[in-house]
């Protein structure tokens, strides 16, 4: 049965400086309130507002009441703003446990939300519920058992992260849920196979070291390797260090540095982390670091050196959670403390790290377990969750923001991409991300790479602007770079308008590289006064979804089937948060090598292949008979030519016509020396099948090329055969006066398993 939220709002005071925003409560959420310790938000349906997740069961030092575990579906697409109805048991099914906490992500690769429980006490398996996705959207199938989740553990948290960088989302379990005697229970980790099935990693099962009182998960990059590393909040005590750090190799082996973190509290429930000082490294906060007290210990990797020192304590209560959360939009992140005690507090970053108490979120004295940051009613305002446990009555509850629009978009921190590569892709690219809300490592930022195969490498167009003057070019081809070099006195922010809008700043005497992959209509404004409209002409480009691997860093895969060895690919990243801003960020142009595939044959050069009237080319020319324009047409091969692999390209040039072509055989003709054809020699032969044709420019084309990407060059070759290919292509004015039409060497292929 649905159980609505009623609209109601009731005034909580915020008290703090002019300009801080304000929250207000707006009601209880739906159906009766039990011992709720985890909360996490998600479009779980993709009707493009934001659901709840909850996880309730009773019990801290012991197992209490199991409770079946939530799941409110926010009404706000449907028109019904500020209704959440309670729709757990028909999207989730009737499952109870002791949860201590849930997250979210794909870990099928479908595109769709699913969702992981970690269950107390070993009373339960962890809870996998995997999204039906377009058959039923929302809805969930209970299968953590079936898909590696088969042992009992006493969890308070887990995290889904890339670890072992393969492009899928592991799985980081705790196992020691608020212990305070010697424990034999250690975090487990799972990897994806990248259906979403998990096997346990019994290598970090025998590395990572015993703590206590295990409570909270996080997966980021804290060693700025661009591999994600374990951090874990543990309440109890434990020689050398209470908590854990341990760094990652790439490969998912982890290497155990606890001893960089320095506590004195038994009272830890979670430590989050972010960039508090703008310096690209992420700080830790902690509830609590010394007795009650929270506390942030700030990371030196910008300065050199992978450790921290302790930068602040702040606050007394026995608290419980920590969310960063740019509260007053000036592009820091401020912290939100979610307490035990009489009201939920929000400490306001002066842009170096320290936090000065803004105010507090006052409606009663409750018990906050848990906190999420979500915009629940798609106004640009992120709005505030908690629920509650442990003591008092137990009222989940969140409170909307009226302050100020988030009109910031996210920022990139740090880029990895490649200018060059081998093989026939994908090909990887990283990025670094900071937007304005961060918990447990959700943001809420979708980030894609798009890209378009470019036959140029050298295809950046710089244009310098100074005031009014933006001497931009009507048009240009997509795939172009255009470099704005700003050669004013004062810095300067330039704005984009098309189908890929955005805006972004430029020093003096710097240049903002602006990718133009995305065909359309373009209109660019300077802060200077400059102003000009410019057309990306149309072309075959592709666009991806990153990964978002863990600790906002985002994983990007390119691949481009109609690129061509010797060719590029350009590339942009976007990325777009919750309120719709956007960033945009041009990558490299990546250069594909020019390394052959196959055996070239059959030039007509002397070598016992005559041309049909002494159109031979010179001895040794890798190329067919020449042509009216006194070339020959050459036939290479790129890619790799496997059954599996199935990427191999095929390029005509030096042809003389615009019509041209390809075709394969199972033999060479004539024992590999050709037949007279026309004006060249057929040097592909057997049982001969048109591959497909091509229109030249400049006498070169690429097959498959752009437009074509379904097309395989392989044909029907079997397991371990070897197939020959030409190009045909017309020649008007023949070389010899009968003759219309020519053809390139020929080339043969091995084909591998």
């Amino acid at each position: 049965m649905k159980q609505p939220l009623t609209a109601l709002a009731l005034p909580v005071l915020l008290s703090a400086s002019a300009g801080a925003q304000q929250f207000q409560q707006v009601t209880a959420f739906p159906g009766t309130a039990f011992w709720s310790e985890g909360v996490e938000c998600a479009d779980v349906d993709q009707d493009g507002d934001l659901d709840i997740f909850v996880a309730d069961g009773d019990g801290f030092a012991s197992a209490g009441t199991q409770r079946q575990n939530r799941l409110w579906i926010n009404q706000h697409s449907q028109g019904q703003s500020w209704t959440i109805v309670d729709e757990s048991i028909a999207r989730l099914g009737t499952h109870t446990s002791n949860a201590k906490g849930v997250t979210t992500g794909d870990l099928d690769g479908d595109g769709w939300t699913d969702a992981l429980f970690a269950n107390a006490f070993s009373t339960q398996l962890p809870f996998l519920y995997m999204n039906r996705g377009a058959a039923q959207p929302g809805f969930f199938d209970f299968e953590g058992a079936a898909r590696g989740f088969t042992t009992l553990l006493n969890s308070g948290g887990a995290a889904f992260g890339d670890i072992d960088d393969d492009g899928d989302l592991d799985v980081m379990i705790n196992d020691a849920y608020n212990t305070s005697a010697a424990t034999t229970r250690r975090p487990r980790l799972y990897r994806n196979d990248g259906a979403g099935f998990f096997v346990e990693d019994a290598a970090f099962a025998a590395t990572v070291p015993l703590k206590r009182g295990q409570m909270d998960v996080q997966l980021a990059d804290l060693d700025g390797d661009w591999d994600i590393d374990f951090l874990g909040s543990n309440k109890g005590t434990t020689a050398g260090s209470a908590h854990y750090l341990m760094t990652n190799d790439g490969t998912g082996a982890f290497t155990d540095r606890s001893n960089l973190i320095a506590s004195a509290s038994g009272n830890t429930y979670e430590v989050d982390l972010g960039d508090l000082d703008g310096d690209a490294d992420l700080d830790l906060v902690f509830v609590s670091l010394s007795g009650f007290v929270e506390g942030t210990l700030r990371s030196n990797l910008a300065a050199g050196t992978f450790n921290y020192t302790q930068q602040q304590t702040y606050g007394a209560d026995d608290d419980n959670e920590i969310a960063l959360f740019d509260h007053d939009m000036d592009g820091d992140y401020d912290v939100v403390v979610g307490s035990l005690g009489s009201s939920e507090k929000i400490y306001a970053n002066n842009g170096a790290g320290t936090m000065t108490l803004a105010g507090v979120i006052q409606a009663q004295a409750d018990s906050t377990l848990d906190v999420a940051i979500a915009d629940l009613n798609n106004d640009g305002r992120h709005d505030i969750i908690t629920v509650q446990g442990e003591s008092g009555v137990y009222t989940n509850k969140f409170y909307r923001n009226t302050g100020a629009i988030d009109a910031r978009a996210p920022v990139v921190v740090a880029v990895q991409a490649d200018s060059a590569a081998g093989g026939s892709g994908p090909w990887i690219a990283k990025a670094k991300i900071r937007d304005q809300v961060l918990d447990d490592g959700v943001n809420h930022v979708r980030g894609w790479i798009e890209s378009i195969p470019v036959s140029a490498i050298a295809n950046e167009v710089a244009v310098g602007f100074n005031g009014a003057v933006l001497p931009l070019p009507a048009s240009v081809p997509a795939g172009t770079l255009l470099a704005l070099r700003n050669e004013g006195p004062t810095s300067a922010s330039v704005q984009v308008a098309g189908p890929r809008p955005w805006s972004g700043n430029v020093a003096p005497s710097a240049t903002l590289v602006v990718g133009c992959v995305v065909p359309g209509s373009y209109a660019v404004t300077t802060s200077q006064g400059g102003s000009a409209n410019f057309t990306v002409a149309p072309g075959a480009w592709t666009s991806a979804q990153g990964l978002h691997q863990g600790g906002q860093q985002y994983r990007f895969a390119t691949t481009a089937p109609g690129a061509g060895a010797g060719t590029g690919i350009a590339r942009q990243l976007r990325f777009v948060d919750w309120s719709g801003n956007t960033t945009m960020v041009a990558l490299p142009t990546l250069v594909l090598p020019a390394t052959d595939t196959g055996t070239p044959y059959c030039f007509g050069d002397g070598s016992g292949a005559a041309c049909p009237c002494g159109n031979a080319s010179p001895a040794g020319a890798a190329a067919g008979c020449l042509n009216s324009l006194g070339t020959a047409g050459a036939l290479r091969g790129f890619g790799v030519a496997s059954i599996a692999a199935d990427s191999l390209q095929l390029r005509g040039s030096a042809m003389a016509n615009s019509s041209a072509l390809y075709f394969q055989g199972t033999t060479q003709a004539g024992a590999s020396l050709g037949t007279v054809f026309g004006d060249g020699l057929r040097c592909a032969a057997g049982s001969v099948i048109r591959l497909g044709t091509k229109v030249n420019a400049a006498g070169q084309s690429t097959f498959p090329g752009a437009g074509d990407p379904s097309i395989s060059v392989r044909g029907a070759v079997p397991v371990g055969g070897t197939r020959t290919y030409q190009v045909w292509y017309r020649n008007a004015a023949a070389f010899c006066a009968a003759e219309t039409f020519n053809l390139t060497n020929g080339l043969s292929v091995a084909w591998a398993p």
